[in-house]
């Protein structure tokens, strides 16, 4: 275990290489080559890739005894895989599905043609993944509570000027006891900010066609 820690940043990028390269692996399998079966025995490479990159995480914290940057990335990468991750991989998914249908000559699934949406259907799509983005948000602020606790100044910092105190970068120590997270904190929360920002502007300014 100590080699793996001597060398985890090595591990993690690895990780990383692995991850793309079983995600594209699983869909060529499963569309190009039609090996079905095979391209499930990528997928679940792909998913005991992703736990070997929390278990990197949970080993680093138990040797340091402290969140470190390197966590930090690590909970970064697993919150996009529950986010904007799935979307992504969707248009994966059927960017691989045209593209072979293509090449053989076959006739384009209707069904996996990019469908544009627009005015309230739009909006309501980017609510969605706003919400799940809020979602993630809140249950990884609640396991930062639990690991490290809230910090002092927390408690007593007025209502009406937690989230002012939030969104200052400089507070290292609000609004958990680990500067490292609240660093992390500060940055997501002005990234969540901005994400209700553009969401709210489809609502306010439908999409139109072009």
């Amino acid at each position: 275990m100590d080699f793996i820690l001597d060398y985890k940043w090595f591990f993690l990028i690895t990780a990383e290489v692995v991850f793309w390269v079983c995600a594209i692996a699983f869909l060529l399998l499963r569309y190009w080559f039609q090996l079905k079966k095979l391209s499930l025995v990528v997928f679940v490479i792909f998913i005991v890739n992703d736990l070997w990159i929390a278990l990197l995480a949970y080993f680093d914290y138990q040797r340091t005894g402290e969140f470190s940057i390197y966590q930090i990335i690590i909970v970064i990468i697993i919150v996009y895989a529950m986010t904007f991750g799935k979307s992504d991989f969707k248009k994966l998914d059927a960017f691989i599905k045209r593209w072979v249908a293509k090449r053989r000559g076959e006739p384009i699934d209707e069904s996996i043609q990019p469908v544009k949406l627009y005015g309230k259907a739009y909006a309501l799509q980017e609510w969605k993944q706003f919400a799940g983005h809020f979602v993630v948000f809140v249950l990884v602020h609640i396991g930062f509570a639990i690991a490290v606790g809230f910090s002092d100044s927390l408690q007593q910092t007025p209502l009406n000027e937690l989230f002012g105190t939030w969104f200052d970068g400089e507070k290292s120590n609000f609004p958990f006891d680990n500067e490292g997270i609240n660093k992390f904190s500060h940055v997501w929360l002005l990234i969540l900010a901005v994400d209700f920002v553009i969401t709210l502007s489809y609502t306010l300014f439908p999409k139109k066609k072009s």
